[in-house]
């Protein structure tokens, strides 16, 4: 086993965060021996498994005087009477790493309040990150190698980050009422905003979140993503949909009269999932219109159809007064998914008693 009197990493990779001291095994540290951490590194000391100390940017000379977490060494007669003690050094990189993100899966992001009830997102964009508990981070990361390179700290985050914006985003879209054309423009506030609900998260892998600049839109074909998640329509119905187009596309298995579906089935099936896709991009220019009120919604003509807010704001009552005038049957108005619609003529004869 080599003895070394000088610890130190002189020759960095570009692309390295972690790079371990001595490389390939165990080595033996004299005492007295200086161990030098440049700006931007910590070197972590690690014996059994077990973090021994870690030691800040500088030169230090490595003495049980001047190096407190090698007193327990010394005490514990570890150094076997010899003038060395036996650790590995993991020098990490505490400086900014940018990385690029995609999505691999999409991204549910569920909006109860809004038909279907969830969207299903794709994105990409970067962030940046620095470690600021470089042990955490070791063990978070399984990074107790010789070297550590950023595509291999990429290949662990990208689908934990999957994971983390959905649940996120998910909460932003309830709390904020937020659309799905609203979640596609992802604006730099929500940029922050989930970058701050983010590093929760990332605290637990020893790492701060610096910076989050995703662009995300929804799945070309969302709709059905969801939809086969059981979101917006029922089991039987996807199920339905699967025989059908699974039967369409076998060449030499059952025909689809022999699946009790046939053509106009499947033709049923497809013509639902169109119209529900049609009903929340109503749903969607609707609910976007509602929330930049025109002069017509604030007092002057009344529009033809109109959500429950504009109606009590044109009848000068409260939002909970027009459901309550709904769920009596006093006021009629049509239930589309979760969210009530009302005609101008069935306020007009309301008004009118």
């Amino acid at each position: 086993m080599a003895v070394f009197d000088r610890v130190a990493i002189d020759d960095w990779g570009r692309d390295e965060i972690v790079r371990k001291f001595p490389r390939g095994g165990l080595g033996d540290i004299k005492l007295g021996s200086p161990c030098i951490v440049n700006p931007y590194e910590v070197a972590v000391f690690v014996r059994s498994g077990k973090a021994m100390g870690t030691l800040e940017s500088g030169t230090h000379v490595l003495t049980s005087a001047n190096v407190p977490f090698l007193t327990n060494l010394v005490e514990g007669s570890l150094f076997g009477g010899k003038n060395v003690f036996t650790a590995d050094v993991y020098y990490v990189k505490t400086s900014d790493m940018t990385l690029k993100w995609g999505t691999a899966q999409p991204i549910i992001v569920e909006h109860p309040q809004r038909s279907p009830g969830a969207t299903a997102m794709i994105g990409n964009g970067n962030f940046i990150l620095k470690v600021k508990d470089p042990w955490r981070f070791l063990q978070a990361m399984d990074a107790f190698r010789d070297v550590v390179r950023f595509p291999q700290i990429k290949d662990r985050l990208d689908p934990a980050i999957g994971v983390m914006m959905q649940d996120k985003l998910s909460e932003l879209a309830i709390a904020r009422n937020l659309s799905p054309a609203q979640i596609q423009s992802f604006s730099q506030e929500l940029n922050d905003l989930l970058s701050g609900l983010l590093q929760t998260d990332f605290d637990a892998l020893g790492m701060t979140l610096v910076d989050f600049n995703i662009r995300l839109s929804p799945h070309p074909n969302s709709l059905e993503v969801v939809t086969r998640m059981g979101y917006g329509t029922s089991y039987s119905q996807v199920a339905a949909l699967d025989a059908a187009q699974a039967a369409a596309e076998n060449p030499s298995g059952s025909s689809l009269a022999e699946t009790g579906l046939g053509l106009a089935g499947l033709q049923a099936a497809q013509q639902q999932m169109m119209n529900q896709q049609l009903m929340q991009q109503q749903m969607t220019q609707q609910q976007m219109a509602q929330q930049q009120p025109s002069a017509e919604t604030s007092g002057g003509a009344m529009p033809d159809v109109m959500t429950p807010e504009q109606a009590a704001a044109i009848m000068q009552v409260s939002e909970a007064d027009i459901i309550s005038a709904i769920e009596s049957g006093d006021l009629k108005a049509r239930k589309i998914g979760s969210a009530y619609r009302i005609s101008k003529a069935n306020l007009e004869a309301f008004l009118s008693g």
